[in-house]
Parts: C-alpha cells; sequence; structure tokens
C-alpha cells in the first residue's frame, strides 16, 4: 500500500495531466535546435571565413558560447516543463482528490470529498478538442480549488462524483448512537404530555 494513503483508502483513477501543455515548450525546444543548428553552420570554417575573414580567432569562442547559451535555455524552459509534467499526478482515491509533484522534492496538494459542496468543470476550445478541461472544488468553507488540463475530464468528473456521493451517502447511513436526537425530542415530548396530564388531573 503506498504510504500516503489512509487506512481504508483505495485509488480510484491515476493520470498525468493532458499533454497538450507541453506543445509549446516542445516546439520552442525543436524551433532551438532549428536555429542552433543554421548557427553553427555558418561558424564552419569555410563560411565564418567568407563573412568573418578577420576574426577567425574568435570562431571557437563563438561556438562554445552559443551552445552553452542554447544548452541553458533548452534546461530552463522545454526540459523543465516536460520533466515538470512527467512528475505530476493527479489522483482520486475514494477519500480525496490529491495532486502530487515533483520526483526528489516532493509536493502533495489534498481535495478532501467529504469538504466539497460541488463539482464544476469547463472547458476551453482548445481544451474541448483534445477532451481535457478544469475541474472546480467548490468547498465547504467557501474556498475553490481548480485542477488545471484534466486528461479525460468527463470520466474523471463522473469518477469524482461517484466517489463523493458515496461519502455523501455514507454519511447519512451511519447508526444513530444513544444520544441521538429524534430520541431526546421523544423523551422530551413524553415528558412534556406527562406534566400537562398531571396538571390537567389536579384541575379537575
Amino acid at each position: 500500500m503506498r504510504r500516503w494513503l489512509a487506512d481504508g483508502e483505495q485509488v480510484l483513477v491515476q493520470v498525468r495531466p493532458h499533454a497538450r501543455i507541453l506543445v509549446v515548450p516542445v516546439a520552442v525546444g525543436l524551433l532551438l535546435v532549428m536555429v542552433t543548428s543554421a548557427a553553427l553552420a555558418k561558424l564552419q570554417p569555410a563560411e565564418y571565413y567568407q563573412w568573418a575573414p578577420d576574426a577567425m580567432e574568435l570562431r571557437e569562442p563563438a561556438i562554445v558560447l552559443l551552445l552553452t547559451a542554447v544548452l541553458l535555455v533548452e534546461i530552463a524552459y522545454p526540459l523543465r516543463r516536460v520533466v515538470r509534467w512527467a512528475n505530476t499526478r493527479y489522483i482520486l482515491t475514494s477519500e480525496r482528490v490529491v495532486i502530487r509533484r515533483g520526483n526528489l522534492r516532493r509536493r502533495q496538494e489534498d481535495c478532501v470529498l467529504a469538504r466539497v459542496q460541488s463539482v464544476d468543470m469547463h472547458q476551453k476550445l482548445r481544451q474541448r478538442m483534445v477532451g481535457a478541461g478544469e475541474l472546480d472544488f467548490h468547498m465547504t468553507s467557501g474556498g475553490v480549488r481548480t485542477v488545471h488540463d484534466v486528461p479525460h475530464i468527463q470520466a474523471f468528473r463522473n469518477e469524482t462524483h461517484a466517489a463523493w456521493m458515496k461519502l455523501f451517502r455514507a454519511s447519512f447511513q451511519q447508526a444513530p448512537g444513544s444520544g441521538y436526537y429524534a430520541e431526546d425530542v421523544g423523551a422530551d415530548e413524553d415528558d412534556l404530555i406527562g406534566k400537562e396530564l398531571r396538571k390537567l388531573g389536579r384541575d379537575h
């Protein structure tokens, strides 16, 4: 059993954010590679001599500087986004929705279903085209928790609603204890009726 699960808690669905969020980072990464390839072609000895014959000693430092700059940009944006996506999970359990991020440095956000008042789904046009969307969890405390770019949004919402309704029904099906309010109300009514009857007897 996963160590972060509570006793009796079960994992129902586990997904990553929709891969559509990688379109821009991957496109930027490919564009950088293409630009770098074109720049390196211009830095070849024959090409470089044609447009900078008096600065041949700067050709190798220029290559090193170019490759270093491109590598830093690739790591800072495209690669970082891909790694973040790969290490993010949306997990629906029988008791909560969990957002887990990171690998070495783990961060976890929990949305307890028992504290959810309602669940709303909304999609932008591009999300509708790929079946992704956002889920808004309206909490009983008044706040709203949003899970972004959920894949197979309709199926995930249906599973979430089913788990939420199961908890909701279970809260009403618990056996009443000795202090159950209906028993107390009934006892108070019996005492009141008895007092009224005694009072009527004295009056007559």
